[in-house]
């Protein structure tokens, strides 16, 4: 205890420490401790891989290369995790019409009829898709029933089960699907993954819809 181990000079304001044979090995004052990629992943603010390894590669910092950032670091999972993923439906449709999935899209810009809105009918069966115009969200209940008409007379079946979110437009429509036997099934309130086949299929539609005004040089109002 309170043993000197070096004396040195002070040499713009540090003082240098010059390793003198046989102190190595008794004393661990001069080893180099090469920080690993997973240690400048925390220090760096637990950016991304390939950020750390350009910045280490840019700015040429000592690194470990034998020792690889982990694959999953638990502090990133914890801090930048919104939300659970959601498990996989294993529920298949084995004929037409015993799920439709729909959903309304809007408000757009209004169109040359004067609709505001759209609505999509899905069959989870054959993915087909029906698509009706609406100038109001109101007018989903009487759409309905003209694609109730039209599917069932075509197919000789009769809709089994719909899916939908729980808007203030399907209220009526509960009620309607009550009388007729449709059992009606809605999404968890801020969970449209799980309505997710009309999520994917009202991008799908915009998407296509963008594609052919801006091919045809459309002007935007349009």
């Amino acid at each position: 205890m309170r043993n000197i181990l070096h004396h040195g000079r002070c040499k713009g304001g540090l003082y240098p420490l010059i390793p003198k044979e046989g102190l190595e090995s008794k004393y661990g004052a001069f080893g180099v401790h090469l920080p690993s990629t997973s240690l400048w992943h925390s220090r760096l603010g637990h950016p991304s891989i390939p950020i750390v390894q350009k910045i280490l590669s840019q700015n040429k910092l000592p690194c470990d290369s034998s020792k690889s950032l982990e694959s999953v670091c638990d502090s990133c999972q914890r801090a930048k995790s919104h939300q659970l993923p959601y498990s996989i439906s294993n529920k298949i449709s084995s004929a037409p019409l015993q799920l439709i999935y729909y959903d309304v899209w809007g408000p757009a810009p209004i169109s040359v009829g004067r609709y505001n809105y759209y609505v999509s009918f899905i069959d989870d069966y054959s993915k087909y898709t029906w698509i009706y115009l609406l100038k109001h969200k109101s007018d989903v209940f009487h759409v309905f029933q003209d694609f109730q008409k039209l599917v069932e007379k075509k197919f000789s079946k009769k809709i089994l089960c719909v899916q939908s979110d729980w808007g203030g437009e399907y209220e009526k429509l509960n009620s309607f699907f009550k009388q007729v036997g449709i059992t009606h099934r809605v999404s968890c309130p801020h969970a449209h993954q799980q309505n997710g086949a009309a999520e994917r299929k009202h991008r799908h539609i915009v998407e296509v819809g963008l594609a052919l005004l801006a091919h045809a040089s459309m002007p935007l109002k349009f």
